[in-house]
């Protein structure tokens, strides 16, 4: 095929106002270039493009947009067959430049615009294939400025064209002759940064990073690139992360200055390492590792040295492979970047706090041991992210935390460690040491035992804090894990874990006292106390019995007006909670709590006698010891605790006040039974203006109470009983209740003597008759509770004095106003009767 035209009658055609006959004949033009056979002499051709270049060009400005459109594609076939010459790209390239290189936008069409930025890229493909881009220096101001307009373009396919041109501009360019231009054309890419469109973003990263390689490092430039750039490693498209990743990878293998800038590219390599999507991940970290594999080349000497005796840590984290060693040497000379890191927990901005410590734990990795040093000053923000309010970045800031555990030095780090512990007694430093020494190996008896008497101090195990409280019991329970691991005699054990148990019993307590015995610090403090009794091999009571003395002393100014939420009250609250009623420690806690009851607010000493009388419950079961020294424990706490409360003073602390010592005295009575028949008798005198308190709490306890008074004689019964009888009119039905039970099971001891016994047995029966007078009447009541407690009784009553039964019934009949239902009873309690008295007879 023959490449020939007319040439005369083309320009004359393209001069014309025909808009189909010149579109019609570019469209013909383009076509005889595309068609053209491949070995076909290309002179031909360029003498026809030499004859028609001007009219071509010339129809870049006509008014119909179809010629624009089909002048620019008859120009590209010709470029496409052409070899590049210095006269086409300048004609080309000056056009160009008038139609899209102006500060106002000449050309309307965005599809014409795509085809002039089209154009260039074309060209600088064309002339970099034939090793001839150099001719570009000498246009290279009308190229910077078509760049420029078409990456500020509206029109997003626009835009991308022009950063793909840019780059490919950037792969071939000379430096000395680009050099000049990079800052322009960056400063138009920044604005691309923060386009909608991901593939814009992406377009953009990768323009900024093929510029970043010819631009002068010296200045502010670079700077300002890191700062433009960085924010997007948090982009919310995986793609755009990656090629900031891309972007890095790129300067760490060709920039020519890469080692005096490691520390501020080295951020957009190693946040890709952490990222979430795979996709990121699986691209960037083969090229990380080339990356490592040329710096380990660039200093093959001084790493080949360290290689040979730079082993993994023994507890290095499981499922994490360890950096190569040109990575980390990376990595490790590039320490100061860690002030940036770190600066940038802090931020207000969530993602970028959660940012900061993903690209921390890549730098820790990699860093390991190296930055030992640099630990002090990193150690209060990471402190400080370790509580952050976002659980994720609380999180993150573990992992590192742990990490730094692991990798770091031990015995460089443990004093600094300890140093910021006892300097900020606070939540966030106890987190972050606890995740550090929870995952090292180290831990001398010397610093576990400074660490928990550290912890047994005030600063930290009264702390009402509940998520200080947890960590505080993590770190104990660390402790006793790691003291399996060292070299030290059992007194010296023993001493350990002497500490251990009273800062972990005290910050329970606390815990009990804020939030009950359900909450997780409780769940830990008890776990804690039984590996504590697993490795003293003793039972949890004789544990408590051997130190809880301790904790009790650590309960100081009790001797002050406080309320129920101070926190030596709250401790002795949750002390006695926990603990109960012991024989070791029973005189220090009446002591304190005889504090309490003198100094402190009326909402304190009702919490304590409150808590107290829920232990005594279970006085028999905690005092393990003889009966008889029980009964003395018994006797003095009820007389320094409870007896000076029963009596009546006016106010309604002291009406609450005697409400609690009579709950705590019942409790006393079923707890310690057997003792408390000794006891009681003493407390008799109280209890009938008991029986009749004006508040219904008491009154109840008391009745509860009352049956426990046994072994007394009728003397000293009978008050109480009629007092007990008089309850059976209480407005409270419960109490009516009780007190019709509670006069069956008044049993008095009679006298020895048989003249006095006959006079007692006397009086007590007159007691009965009455007694049944009262309950046949309420047998009558149509509450069912009553009536069955008065069933209940008046069988127990019939039985033991049959002939008064049958009296007070006899007397009852005469009046009852529900005959049958009383004939009924009659029968009822009287019919196993019958049978033993016929077999007496028998017999």
């Amino acid at each position: 095929m023959c490449f020939e035209i007319d040439a005369q009658q083309i320009c004359e055609q393209l001069e014309g106002t025909d808009r189909r006959q010149k579109t019609k004949i570019l469209e013909d033009l383009r076509d005889l270039c595309q068609n053209a056979p491949d070995n076909m002499s290309t002179e031909k051709m360029a003498e026809s493009f030499d004859q028609l270049y001007l009219h071509l060009l010339k129809s870049y400005d006509d008014r119909f947009e179809s010629v624009r459109d089909h002048a620019v594609q008859a120009v590209n076939a010709f470029l496409q067959r052409l070899p590049p010459m210095d006269f086409h790209l300048l004609n080309v390239v000056s056009t160009l430049s008038e139609r899209m290189g102006k500060a106002e936008t000449v050309e309307p069409s965005e599809e014409i615009r795509l085809l002039y930025i089209g154009q260039l890229n074309l060209m600088v493909c064309q002339y970099a294939k034939m090793g001839n881009v150099g001719v570009f220096r000498e246009c290279y101001p009308q190229v910077v400025k078509i760049l420029i307009k078409s990456i500020k373009d509206d029109y997003p396919l626009v835009q991308r064209e022009g950063c793909s041109t840019l780059v490919n501009l950037a792969r071939v360019a000379d430096t000395r002759e680009i050099r000049p231009f990079t800052e322009s054309l960056l400063v138009a890419l920044y604005g691309m940064l923060n386009h909608k469109h991901a593939q814009a973003r992406i377009s953009a990263i990768e323009a900024i990073g093929r510029v970043s390689l010819h631009m002068d490092a010296s200045g502010e430039g670079m700077r300002r690139l890191f700062n433009e750039v960085s924010p997007l490693l948090m982009d919310t498209m995986p793609l755009v992360r990656r090629e900031v990743g891309q972007m890095g990878i790129l300067m760490l293998m060709e920039l020519l200055d890469r080692y005096s800038f490691f520390e501020r590219i080295l951020p957009l390599v190693l946040c890709c390492l952490k990222d979430d999507s795979p996709e990121v991940l699986n691209h960037i970290h083969p090229q990380w590792l080339k990356c490592g594999k040329l710096y380990f080349e660039e200093n093959e000497a001084e790493l080949s040295q360290q290689e040979i005796s730079d082993l993994p840590a023994e507890n290095y984290p499981k499922g994490v492979k360890r950096p190569t060693i040109g990575c980390r040497g990376l990595v490790q000379r590039s320490l100061r970047l860690l002030q940036l890191i770190t600066r940038e927990t802090g931020d207000w901005k969530d993602n970028v706090r959660l940012h900061a410590l993903k690209l921390l734990y890549q730098f820790v990795l990699h860093a390991e041991a190296a930055m030992t040093a640099k630990f002090f000053e990193i150690y209060g923000d990471l402190a400080h992210a370790c509580i952050d309010p976002v659980p994720e970045v609380n999180a993150e800031a573990a992992k590192v935390a742990d990490l730094m555990g692991r990798l770091l030095s031990y015995d460089a780090w443990i004093d600094h460690g300890f140093d910021g512990l006892e300097r900020n007694a606070r939540e966030s430093y106890m987190r972050c040491f606890y995740h550090m020494f929870t995952s090292s190996l180290g831990g001398t008896y010397d610093q576990l035992m400074q660490l928990a008497k550290l912890l047994r101090s005030t600063d930290y195990s009264h702390t009402l804090k509940p998520g200080f409280q947890l960590y505080i019991l993590k770190l104990l329970d660390t402790i006793l894990d790691k003291s399996l691991k060292i070299n030290a005699g059992q007194d010296e054990l023993q001493d350990l874990y002497e500490s251990v148990y009273v800062s972990g019993i005290k910050v329970m307590a606390l815990s009990y006292s804020l939030s009950g015995s359900g909450n997780e610090d409780v769940s830990q403090g008890k776990a804690l106390i039984e590996k504590i009794v697993k490795l003293e091999q003793i039972s949890e009571a004789k544990l408590h019995e051997r130190w809880f003395h301790l904790a009790l002393k650590d309960v100081e100014n009790l001797d002050a007006a406080l309320e129920d939420n101070a926190e030596p009250v709250m401790l002795l609250d949750g002390l006695i909670n926990l603990c109960l009623i012991r024989d070791t420690y029973i005189a220090d806690l009446i002591e304190k709590v005889k504090l309490v009851f003198e100094h402190c607010c009326d909402s304190a000493q009702v919490k304590v006698f409150s808590s107290l009388s829920v232990a005594a419950l279970l006085w028999s079961k905690t005092m393990d010891i003889e009966r008889e020294r029980s009964t003395q424990i018994l006797s003095h706490f009820i007389s320094q605790i409870v007896e000076p409360y029963l009596t009546w003073k006016a106010g309604s602390n002291a009406e609450a006040m005697r409400s609690l010592a009579m709950a705590t005295l019942c409790a006393l009575a079923q707890g310690a039974e057997s003792e408390a028949v000794e006891v009681l008798p003493s407390l008799a005198k109280h209890m009938p203006s008991l029986l009749e308190d004006r508040n219904v709490t008491t009154r109840h306890y008391a009745i509860k109470a009352i049956v426990y008074f046994r072994e007394m004689s009728v003397e000293d019964l009978k008050p109480l009983a009629y007092a007990t009888m008089q309850r059976m009119d209480d407005p409270s039905a419960g109490i009516r209740v009780l007190a019709a039970l509670a006069v069956g099971k008044l049993k008095p001891k009679f006298s020895d003597s048989e003249k006095e016994a006959e006079h007692e047995k006397e009086v007590w029966e007159a007691f009965v008759k009455r007694a049944m007078d009262l309950l046949l009447l309420y047998h009558e009541s149509p509450e069912k509770d009553i009536k069955a407690a008065a069933a209940v009784t008046l069988k127990v009553l019939a039985q033991s004095h049959p002939e008064a039964w049958e009296e007070r019934y006899q007397r009852a009949l005469a009046m009852a106003y529900k005959k049958d239902q009383l004939d009924e009873l009659y029968k009822k309690l009287t019919i196993k009767d019958v049978p033993q008295s016929e077999s007496s007879t028998t017999s």
